[in-house]
């Protein structure tokens, strides 16, 4: 029997000066049921190490949108209680 999912893929580059320094990449599933994946890695250790506060908070910002598709697929609300 053939089951099929769905899923959304986003993708992010964290960039210094034009340089890529890390990839991001999350894949979110559309049946509700909550589970995603978030995968970060870092491309030039050098420009990272120099510039950690900006592509920790790039890191930061892409979670931030993998949360907001995830609250926006289940209907939920971001404002927890």
């Amino acid at each position: 029997m053939l089951e099929v999912t769905k899923n959304i893929t986003l993708n992010g580059v964290s960039k210094i000066d034009g340089q890529a320094v890390a990839y991001m990449s999350a894949n979110i599933s559309t049946d509700g049921a909550g589970s995603s994946n978030v995968n970060k890695s870092i491309s030039n250790k050098d420009l990272y190490d120099v510039n950690k506060t900006q592509v920790r908070k790039d890191m930061a910002e892409f979670e931030e949108k993998v949360y907001q598709l995830e609250d926006e697929l289940v209907g939920g609300n971001t404002n927890e209680v």
